[in-house]
């Protein structure tokens, strides 16, 4: 327990009830807003025409204006299909159009969505796409109002493609994922990841020395640089070592403690997350459990992180985290196919990322 304290200063002198009493409250102002899906189901597979007749929008009395709004957006959205395919290839055109169609759809039905109109979907989607197409022609991305966090991903390289190739998924549905944990935590001046790290360690402390984090845990569940779940990654032995990911001259950790202390290595940590993930698809795709094949296709990377951030709303309510995890997704595996490409996104200054000459 030393190490926490000398973690976090300001919390010495206060009584371990007292500090689980406020990492609880603390927790609870944090995450009252955190989504609560119910359960429907799959979305019609409506025409973009259809979705924008029932929306809201646009669903009111027909007039010139209204009229040159929406098919404004139509154009707006066939040209970001037309440039998702010019840039990535037609599945990327299509994934994107799929995402619209959902927002859109979502926006229409008063459901959760991304954004209150199709105009601030289009604009969010314009911007990640220019941001992808510098970058594929070699010039730095204009960043500037997108969710990203690049040096969290960067700064762990070859993790990422380790854990990835490992079980057989597109790199930048794994990054994608990582930059939303990154940059959720460090959201609201460090609040949010101060909490985490305090509750982390306070968790692993319980856990080493009774075996159980008892209270601690209910808090902190998700540890590491993906936030993977302690529990879960003890359900991951089978399949890694089907896949052959897990050296077997590596214990596999079989109580809270050890798998706490496994997911505090990052490799580890996308390791279990990666092998969740693969579980997950492989149901999704209709897939056998024992099925090993590489997995491709565009809309893995809005499934992979809708899924490991909320598992009851991904493929349906268009979660701001999951909107954007798609897009991050694209532009990261654009970014790992070439170490140059890396070299152009903040916090990458890391020597072995930077390549003389030009793309």
């Amino acid at each position: 327990m030393a190490s926490i304290w000398h973690s976090a200063p300001i919390f010495k002198g206060i009584p371990q009830r007292a500090l689980l009493v406020l990492l609880v409250l603390g927790c609870i102002a944090l995450f009252t807003d955190r989504p609560h899906p119910t359960p429907r189901g799959a979305v019609p597979a409506y025409s973009l025409r259809q979705i924008l007749d029932s929306h809201p929008a646009f669903r009111a009395e027909p007039s010139p204006r209204t009229v040159s709004r929406r098919e404004a957006v139509v154009a707006r959205y066939l040209s970001l299909k037309a440039s998702a395919s010019a840039l990535l290839g037609p599945e990327a055109g299509r994934a994107v159009a799929r995402l619209l169609r959902l927002e859109f759809y979502n926006q229409a039905q008063k459901q959760r969505s991304a954004f209150s109109t199709p105009e601030a979907a289009l604009e969010a989607s314009e911007s990640w796409l220019a941001a992808i197409g510098a970058l594929q022609r070699g010039r730095k991305p204009r960043l500037a109002g997108l969710p990203l966090d690049s040096s969290a991903v960067i700064s762990h390289w070859g993790d990422l493609q380790a854990a990835a190739n490992a079980l057989r998924l597109p790199v930048g549905v794994l990054a994608a994922i990582v930059d939303n944990e990154q940059y959720g935590g460090n959201k609201a001046l460090g609040l949010s990841r101060g909490l985490r790290e305090v509750a982390d360690g306070l968790a692993q402390g319980l856990a080493e020395t009774t075996g159980s984090a008892g209270s601690a845990g209910l808090i902190s569940r998700t540890l590491g640089l993906a936030q993977m779940s302690w529990e879960d990654a003890l359900r991951q032995e089978g399949r890694l070592r089907h896949f052959h990911a897990w050296d077997p001259r590596w214990p596999f950790p079989k109580t809270e403690a050890e798998a706490r202390a496994a997911l505090e290595n990052p490799y580890l940590n996308l390791l279990f997350t990666a092998s969740r993930l693969r579980g997950y698809l492989n149901e999704k795709l209709y897939l056998s459990p024992q099925d090993t094949r590489p997995l491709q296709g565009a809309w893995l990377y809005y499934l992979g992180p809708a899924w490991h951030n909320w598992p009851p709303g991904a493929d349906e309510a268009t979660w701001p985290y999951a909107f954007h995890a798609f897009f991050k997704g694209l532009l990261y595996q654009v970014v790992f196919s070439d170490p140059r490409k890396a070299a152009l996104l903040p916090g990458a200054e890391l020597p072995k990322l930077t390549a003389p000459g030009p793309l």
